[in-house]
C-alpha cells in the first residue's frame, strides 16, 4: 500500500505472537524507544526483563507480552482509570482476566491509555498508522500498542464502541463478546447492561490463543454452507462511499465460494430499518446507568466535559427515558435473534469511515455500538483500506455463539488470503477493483 501524510519513518505493522518471548520482548523494547514518544499508548511500562524472556515459564501463553487498559486492575502497577483523580491508584490484586492470562504464562508489559473512566472525550494517544489521526477510544492505548507492533494482545473494554472502533482505526483485530461472556471482575464498571471486557490482537490466531484462556471455550467449526447477511446497522447515513465500495468488493469476492452462502432476504432489510437511530438508545442506557458514579467524579473535580454532559443528559431523559431505551433494546434483541433462522452471521463496516484527523474526538460510535446494545458477539477484522488508512469489517454473531463467530471469521480470513496469498486481505480488497 502507498502511505501518505505525517508518518513515522517506517509504517508500523502489528506483530502476531510467534512463541519466542526473547525475540518479541527485544523488539518490543526497540519499538517502545522508537515509537512510544510520539505514540503515547502507555501510561506505565514494565521494563522488559531478560530473565523473563529466557525463562518464559509454562502455559499456553508462556512468555507472551500483553498490555492492559487502565481501567482493568493489574497488581502492583498504577491503574489510574484515565483520570488525574486516581493518578496514584495501585491495585493490590489482578482483575480476573489478568489473573487468567498470567496463569497461562502471559506477561503484562504495561498499562495503556483510556479516556477518563472509559467514557471521556479523548486521550493523548496517536494512531500508529498516521499519527495526526485519532486511534479511536476509549481503548485508545490498547489498539495503538497492538497496531504499532509492541504487543500482540491487549485487554480492552466496550460499553458502546470502545473495542471495535479503535481496532478498526488502527488496523488490528478487535473482539467484543456476548454480554458477560468474558470476566469483568476487577474492571471499573459504569453501565451493567452494556459493559464488557474486550480483546485487541495483532492477528486472528492471537485471538484464537487468548479467548480460550479467558472463557470456557467450546472448540467448534464454522457451519457448512456458512450463511452471511449484510447489514448497514445504525450508520446515520454517514458511511464513507469508499467504505461502502470496499465492503461491496469484499462481498463480491465471496460470491460463489464453496461453503459460503450470501443471503439477501426481507428480514435483514426489516432489521436494518428497525435499528436505525438505535445509537441514541444505547447512549441513553449508558449515560443513565453511569450517571450516579460520574456525578461523584465531577463533584470531586474531574474536568472532562463528557462526564458532565452525560450526567445532564440523564437528568433530561429521567427514569422514563431509560425505561424507553431498555424497551427498544429488548425489541431489537428479539428481532435480531430471529435472524438466526436465515443467517449464521451478519457483515457490516466496523466504523462509518477510517480514523478521522485530529485528537479532539475518538470518532463516530454509531455502528460498533450496535453489538453492545444487542449484547451479541462482534469482531472487527482489518480487511479494508480507505484513503490509505485501515478500516475494519464488522462480523456480528448471535448471543452465546461466540465460538461460531470466531470459526466463521477464520473461514472468511483464510478464503480472502487464499485469493491473494502474496498480499494481506486488506491489500487485496483495496486493489481488487
Amino acid at each position: 500500500m502507498i502511505f501518505r501524510g505525517s508518518r513515522p519513518p517506517a509504517p508500523p505493522v502489528p506483530r502476531p505472537w510467534t512463541g519466542n518471548a526473547r525475540d518479541h520482548l527485544t523488539e518490543a523494547s526497540r519499538l517502545l524507544a522508537e515509537r512510544e514518544p510520539w505514540l503515547r499508548a502507555f501510561t506505565h511500562v514494565e521494563p522488559p526483563v531478560l530473565e523473563a524472556a529466557i525463562h518464559p515459564g509454562a502455559g499456553p501463553l508462556a512468555g507472551m507480552p500483553i498490555a492492559v487498559k487502565e481501567i482493568i486492575d493489574v497488581a502492583g502497577m498504577p491503574v489510574g482509570l484515565g483520570s488525574s483523580l486516581f493518578a496514584d491508584r495501585v491495585p493490590t490484586g489482578d482483575a480476573e482476566a489478568v489473573a487468567r492470562l498470567r496463569a497461562a504464562g502471559a506477561r503484562v508489559l504495561g498499562i495503556t491509555t483510556s479516556t477518563p473512566f472509559a467514557c471521556g472525550t479523548t486521550t493523548v494517544t496517536a494512531n500508529p498508522q498516521r499519527r495526526s489521526h485519532t486511534p479511536g477510544g476509549s481503548s485508545a492505548g490498547s489498539a495503538a500498542a497492538v497496531g504499532a507492533g509492541i504487543v500482540p494482545v491487549a485487554l480492552a473494554s466496550q460499553s458502546q464502541a470502545s473495542t471495535l472502533r479503535p481496532a478498526s482505526y488502527c488496523g488490528v483485530w478487535g473482539f467484543k463478546p456476548t454480554h458477560l461472556r468474558l470476566p469483568r471482575g476487577g474492571m471499573h464498571l459504569l453501565a451493567d447492561t452494556l459493559d464488557d471486557l474486550g480483546v485487541i490482537a495483532a492477528s486472528l490466531g492471537d485471538l484464537e490463543r487468548v479467548l480460550p484462556v479467558l472463557a470456557d471455550w467450546r472448540p467448534t467449526e464454522a457451519p457448512q454452507g456458512l450463511r452471511i447477511g449484510r447489514l448497514h446497522l445504525d450508520d446515520g447515513g454517514l458511511t464513507h462511499p469508499a467504505t461502502v465500495a470496499g465492503v461491496d468488493r469484499l462481498v463480491r469476492s465471496l460470491d460463489g465460494v464453496a461453503g459460503i452462502d450470501l443471503v439477501d432476504q426481507d428480514p435483514l432489510r426489516a432489521f436494518d430499518q428497525a435499528v436505525r437511530g438505535s445509537g441514541r438508545s444505547c447512549f441513553d442506557i449508558f449515560a443513565a446507568e453511569s450517571a450516579p458514579i460520574l456525578a461523584g467524579y465531577v463533584a470531586a473535580g474531574e474536568r472532562d466535559p463528557r462526564l458532565g454532559e452525560m450526567v445532564s443528559h440523564t437528568a433530561g431523559i429521567g427514569a422514563s427515558g431509560l425505561a424507553q431505551a431498555l424497551a427498544v433494546r429488548s425489541r431489537l434483541q428479539r428481532q435480531y435473534a430471529d435472524l438466526a433462522e436465515h443467517v449464521d452471521l451478519v457483515l457490516a463496516p466496523a466504523t462509518t469511515a477510517p480514523a478521522p484527523p485530529g485528537l479532539a474526538s475518538t470518532g463516530c460510535r454509531r455502528m460498533p455500538a450496535t453489538s453492545s446494545l444487542l449484547g451479541v458477539p462482534a469482531l472487527s477484522a482489518p480487511w479494508l483500506s480507505v484513503e490509505d488508512l485501515p478500516q475494519g469489517v464488522q462480523l456480528l454473531g448471535f448471543a452465546g455463539r461466540d465460538e461460531e463467530l470466531l470459526a466463521a471469521a477464520r473461514l472468511l480470513h483464510d478464503t480472502l488470503t487464499a485469493q491473494s496469498p502474496t498480499r494481506s486481505a486488506r491489500q487485496h480488497l483495496q486493489e481488487s477493483r
